[in-house]
């Protein structure tokens, strides 16, 4: 108590700024202690909010449900593996048949309409060819004399493109036209679409749809409700169509045997096929 009369009579020796000043640092004060526990009391209050929905979400599960939406589209690339084979007992040689034929297929695919960007190589190899000493066992002779290491009998050269065509009407005669130029390798052609996003948008709207289809059917039977959507993911594609095609379609010297078939695109399925995985009570 003397304390607090003494705190009092210095306060009354106090001028009136002096007064005036103690006064505001007192209401400074006060307000810091309110607004501090204020926000104390908000962030327990809010802490406990959320304790309060984490209990009752103790009795909710998760259900995985699955959907699947396709579409169908024309292709509109031919993709082509062409392949140019040259064999020499030189190297220089094989180089020279393989560059020159190869060549010659590019130069042919460029003059009928297929882009720069559309060719491109995907594949070149030298491969030594060995000869071995395959002289058979003299009879009574164990175990068989050493035999020689083997030799370089020749060089084999192989150089694959990997193009597109973008005028299918054109697949056959570009076919018939890069053997003619050279090509002994051909496969293909396979039927693609250049740009699927617009494709794989509307059947991912599709596999969506029916996912949240089965959904209800299923929570209705089971009798739970969504709480929210926890996880989603998705997968697919489409198959290309494909054509082999084999050097037995063309006759010796790059000669077709018979004349191109009609190939036919058709239509190919875009297949996206969604999993939504739902947390349930």
């Amino acid at each position: 108590m003397c304390v607090w009369q003494n705190l009092m009579l210095i306060y009354q020796d106090l001028s009136d700024a002096q007064k005036k000043f103690i006064r505001r640092l007192f209401s400074a004060a006060f307000l810091f202690v309110t607004v501090f526990f204020a926000a104390y009391a908000v962030y327990y209050a809010a802490l406990a909010v959320d304790t309060w929905r984490d209990m009752k979400r103790t009795d909710a599960f998760q259900i995985a449900v699955s959907g699947e939406g396709s579409v169908f589209a024309v292709p509109d690339i031919a993709a082509l593996s062409i392949g140019v084979r040259s064999q020499s007992k030189l190297l220089k040689d094989a180089q020279s048949d393989n560059t020159e034929k190869y060549n010659a297929v590019v130069a042919f695919l460029k003059s009928n309409g297929v882009e720069e960007k559309d060719i491109k190589t995907s594949y070149y190899n030298v491969n030594p060819q060995y000869q071995y000493d395959n002289r058979p066992c003299p009879l009574g002779f164990l175990p068989c004399p050493p035999r020689d290491p083997p030799v370089i009998a020749g060089y084999e050269i192989t150089s694959t493109l990997q193009v597109k065509v973008r005028n299918l009407d054109s697949v056959g005669t570009i076919l018939d036209g890069a053997v003619s130029s050279g090509a002994n390798e051909v496969h293909g052609p396979s039927f693609t679409i250049d740009d699927k996003t617009t494709y794989k948008d509307e059947a991912k709207k599709i596999a969506v749809e029916n996912a949240r289809a089965s959904a209800k059917k299923l929570f209705k039977n089971l009798g739970v409700r969504i709480v929210r959507v926890a996880g989603f993911s998705e997968s697919g594609g489409y198959p290309p169509i494909y054509y082999p095609r084999t050097m037995e379609a063309f006759g010796k010297g790059g000669d077709m045997a018979a004349p191109a078939p009609s190939i036919e695109p058709g239509e190919n399925e875009v297949r996206v096929m969604v999993n939504v995985i739902y947390e349930v009570r």
